[in-house]
């Protein structure tokens, strides 16, 4: 467990800058979460208050610093310090090194390889600081566009796990993909 003030280090792109959340970027973050084509395939649901989004950047951001995992970070485009979406590896299981992957971005940025490019930035600093040996990402069927950020970034479909998740009442197959420490270009 790190100290309580503990965030993880920022990352720099070429067009992005990855920090820490505060409680600052709960309402520039709200104007995306309440978006439902954005939540369309992730595990929680368009926000519906600034509130809701406070409880993200406050109770479960800085949880996970405490934990000493640099997940999530906020995702902002330079020199625009307003996130637009968030990304991160934390520790699927720890005694088996893997890590899993998880991203999401507001609509008005999808298709400009945003999310690559910050992705990319948050495996090399997680394989280089946590040293896992598998990090893994979950694609709820029908999500193409995360199956090929994916394939970008050089993870390998291994499955689907056939109604694995119960969301909204129904179940849903999850797609998962893998890439390997030793499969890193």
């Amino acid at each position: 467990m790190k100290s309580h003030d503990w965030r993880p280090p920022t990352l720099t792109t070429a067009r992005l800058v990855l920090r820490a959340f505060t409680d600052d970027d709960a309402q520039p973050l709200f104007e995306h979460a309440r978006n439902p084509n954005v939540t369309r395939y992730t595990l929680w649901e368009a926000h519906n208050t600034v509130a809701d989004t406070m409880i993200f950047v406050r109770d479960y951001a800085i949880l996970r610093y405490l934990e000493g995992t640099a997940e999530p970070y906020a995702i902002t485009i330079a020199p625009d310090p307003r996130p637009v979406g968030a990304c991160g590896c934390f520790w699927a299981s720890q005694t088996h090194q893997t890590m899993e992957l998880g991203y999401w971005i507001g609509e008005a940025h999808w298709g400009k390889g945003l999310v690559v490019e910050a992705c990319r930035a948050v495996l090399d600093f997680t394989f280089a600081e946590y040293t896992p040996e598998r990090i893994q990402a979950r694609v709820i069927e029908g999500n193409e566009a995360s199956a090929r950020v994916l394939a970008k970034l050089g993870f390998r479909e291994e499955g689907t796990l056939r109604r694995s998740l119960l969301r909204c009442g129904k179940f849903e197959d999850v797609r998962i993909f893998s890439l390997l420490h030793g499969e890193r270009a």
